[in-house]
């Protein structure tokens, strides 16, 4: 214990440490806005932390590759290889205090976040300790690596080119995470890093094969960087290679292929919980006693309909961000991913927005539109409620004096035909909604046309 506190108070530990809470809690705040979702999910704070860990990373590995050149610029590595106590009991020592403290660090800002969702009334679960855990072991395991590259290569170039070489690592690999589409396929070495953008979703997690694969990896690599910060020789540090090897082989055998395998729907999180027929995700059942006065008061609307839903789901599967919102002919599904956010919208806004497309949502990707289908949702709900009023989740066609204007004459066209008429083709519209046809045709079918 003397030569841990030693260690301590002499080396770069506390360094390390107080640069993982400043660095780390620094790029947070830097890129956390009023509305992001993860203030309101431990496991989505912790996943943010995926993001600015590039930087943290970079700086660890810097700190900790200087630090393991301490021997050599104090011109003392001839001399302690004459002593007879073991390297690996004296380089343990110190290894065990810089690893330990970032790792200590880094397991109090995860707990920091989690307490900041706790203590601001948000939910929590215990699916963000395996994201935790891994970040964690991630910076122990890269401070260990750091050691060994600053005491195998003494060279006053070995800090910056490390530190750099870190970062160029980790923003190309959170490049290449960067998908469009569910079905894109991504590089399992990127994976290998502790990087990733958070997604666009608070009820969302790493899958279980991402999850041990990057364990497996971070694991294997902290044995073999400690192997080779203990060894000299050759051989000694050849054989030091095999941990890694062998965790590579593993990590890269259990690695997904395709984005939709690398984040899955958090199994707590989205849990339904229900006021009747009305059903939000677990971590947003602050919000149900809103959406459920919402979703009855649509559903009642809705009834005219032929075969009319008879529940509203919010759509809680792991792609949601990236894919049309779900649908289903007996659901109304509430798509919670797109700007502005819907569950932060006034009952009445949620009501209108359960009603455009007569209870289908639309079949945009989310945060994207097309003007075709947004008249369609705006004459939908307006037959339901009875007049055109602003649809919350497409304020600019509602601004736009174009668009606007075609929404006012399909809208005169609609309205000037029987009402069996009328609701003859809201049917056919949402017929044609709950397959994504062509969203021309429908509004052609509102105007009329068919």
């Amino acid at each position: 214990m003397t030569g841990l506190r030693i260690e301590l108070r002499r080396s770069t530990a506390l360094w390390a440490g107080l640069v993982v809470l400043a660095s780390g809690t620094g790029m947070l705040w830097l890129i956390t806005s009023e509305g992001s979702l993860w203030k309101g999910n431990s496991t989505s704070a912790v996943l943010e932390f995926r993001f600015p860990i590039a930087y943290v990373w970079a700086l660890v590995v810097g700190l900790a590759t200087l630090q393991g050149m301490r021997d050599s610029r104090a011109g003392v590595t001839e001399l302690f290889a004459t002593t007879a106590k073991p390297a690996w009991r004296r380089l343990g020592t110190l290894a065990g205090s810089v690893a330990g403290v970032v790792a200590v660090a880094a397991a109090l800002l995860c707990l920091g976040l989690v307490a900041r969702v706790a203590f601001t009334g948000g939910f929590v679960s215990i699916g963000f300790v395996p994201l935790a855990l891994t970040a964690v072991l991630a910076l122990a395991s890269s401070t260990l690596l750091g050691l060994a590259i600053g005491r195998m290569l003494p060279h006053p170039l070995t800090v910056p080119v490390a530190l750099v070489a870190t970062f160029m690592i980790a923003t190309t690999a959170g490049r290449a995470l960067e998908v469009r589409s569910p079905g894109d396929e991504i590089s399992a070495l990127a994976l290998l890093t502790p990087v990733m953008d958070p997604p666009e979703s608070d009820l969302v997690t790493t899958s279980t094969s991402v999850d041990l694969g990057q364990l497996a990896w971070f694991t294997g690599l902290g044995v073999t960087a400690f192997l080779l910060l203990v060894n000299r020789g050759l051989l000694g540090r050849l054989a030091a290679l095999v941990p890694a090897g062998l965790a590579l082989a593993l990590a890269l055998a259990i690695m997904p292929a395709k984005f939709s395998d690398v984040i899955v729907s958090d199994s707590i999180a989205s849990k339904l919980v229900c006021d009747d027929d009305v059903c939000v995700g677990q971590a947003h059942a602050e919000h149900l006693p809103a959406v459920a006065e919402a979703g009855k008061a649509a559903l009642a609307k809705l009834a005219v309909l032929p075969g009319a839903p008879k529940a509203v789901h919010e759509d809680t599967s792991a792609m949601a961000h990236l894919t049309p919102t779900r649908r289903d002919e007996r659901v109304v599904y509430l798509n919670t991913n797109a700007f502005p956010r819907t569950l932060r919208m006034t009952p009445d806004e949620i009501r209108l927005e359960l009603l455009a497309g007569a209870g289908v949502a639309s079949c945009s990707v989310p945060s994207s539109f097309n003007t075709f289908e947004g008249t369609v949702r705006y004459v939908t709900a307006g037959y339901f409620n009875g007049e055109l009023v602003q649809l919350p989740s497409e304020p600019h066609m509602w601004a736009n004096d174009r668009l606007r204007g075609e929404i006012d004459e399909t809208w005169r066209q609609f309205r000037s035909q029987p009402d069996s008429e009328q609701l003859e083709r809201v049917t056919e519209v949402r017929r044609m909604m709950l397959a994504c046809e062509d969203p021309e045709r429908m509004l052609d079918v509102l105007k009329a046309g068919r």
